[in-house]
């Protein structure tokens, strides 16, 4: 029987194609997005009820992880031999209909795309320092053009000068922002403790804290200002970081970040098919002041959507998703 002539068989092909989906990265793990199957096609919503609107006021980076999430169901669909073609925002007046899949038998997974696909339940943000070993020239060459085939582009930093500027903007973006009280607040809502039963979030573990830790954390988060303490740990990462670099993209639109999340998430999956760890030096894209010299630092040309540090190192541990019937429509 030809998969596509049972409406069952489809429709459990496409939900075991969104369980995939939801392991996709996304800021302070809220995974900010909902699904709708109807016959051979799947719609990508964005939640707006998880939005963040004090790190993420125009949501430019819930888009990013919608677009990460979209990226991962192209990959888990094309392993059932699924064909598919892709409607980025094919509705102009929904404003969170972001993607319309279309899906079709096709021919059998490529080499290449059993790896990046194989690499999703591996995928992890790895927040701990990386070894001091440089990256092989293939190595960033391959995740450049993953970047742009998926529309975006890579900028690595080569130069003392140039860590010397982002580690600038890094620090500079820590006091911004925690040096907020508002941001800390929201920052904390956030935060969950190592056993909490929640499927979203940001648990101690992965910042390397024991289980009070983790319960004193949010409470910690709201009433100090780490700022200081926080930028020396970050420009302490970047030094130990033998790969940074900066992903763009040509606009600054909801299209633009939508790409820039599926080009994010193709890095992403081929950086730990490799064993290559990574995690996000974000601050100078979310500070709106510090995101022009962002730009002056990739070339000055497009628009810096995310900051990634690459390097080998330990793995990050796996945080909870919110369950297949939470974001199914």
């Amino acid at each position: 029987m030809n998969q596509l002539d049972s409406t069952a068989v489809l429709t459990d092909a496409l939900q075991r194609a969104v369980a995939q989906a939801v392991l996709a990265p996304s800021s302070h793990n809220s995974q900010p997005w909902l699904f709708r199957v109807r016959g051979a096609t799947l719609d990508l919503y964005a939640d707006r009820s998880r939005a963040l609107p004090i790190a993420d006021p125009e949501s430019r980076e819930l888009v990013m992880s919608c677009g990460a999430a979209l990226f991962h169901l192209r990959a888990a669909l094309r392993t059932q031999s699924l064909d598919l073609s892709v409607r980025r925002l094919p509705e102009p007046a929904d404003g969170s209909l972001l993607a319309r899949v279309v899906v079709r038998p096709g021919r059998p997974l490529t080499p290449e795309e059993r790896v990046l696909a194989e690499a999703i339940p591996t995928r992890h943000t790895s927040r701990a320092p990386y070894m001091g070993i440089t990256l092989p020239e293939e190595f960033i060459t391959r995740i450049r053009r993953d970047a742009e085939a998926e529309g975006a582009w890579l900028v690595p930093l080569t130069s003392e000068a140039a860590r010397l500027d982002l580690i600038a903007l890094v620090m500079e973006g820590d006091h911004q922002q925690l040096g907020d009280p508002e941001y800390r607040r929201e920052l904390a809502s956030w935060m969950r403790p190592n056993h909490s039963k929640a499927r979203d979030g940001l648990f101690g573990f992965t910042e390397g804290l024991d289980n009070i830790a983790s319960h004193l954390a949010p409470l910690a988060t709201r009433l100090l200002d780490r700022s200081a303490r926080e930028s020396v740990h970050d420009r302490d990462l970047v030094n130990a970081s033998p790969t940074v670099v900066i992903l763009c993209t040509g606009g600054d639109t909801p299209l633009d970040w939508l790409r820039a999340g599926e080009s994010l998430d193709r890095v992403l999956l081929r950086a730990v098919s490799e064993d290559v760890q990574a995690s996000y030096l974000n601050q100078p894209v979310q500070v709106a002041e510090l995101r022009p010299r962002l730009r002056e630092l990739a070339g000055g040309v497009g628009y810096p959507q995310a900051v990634l540090r690459l390097g080998y190192g330990p793995a990050g541990r796996a945080t909870p998703r919110r369950l297949l019937n939470d974001v199914l429509l």
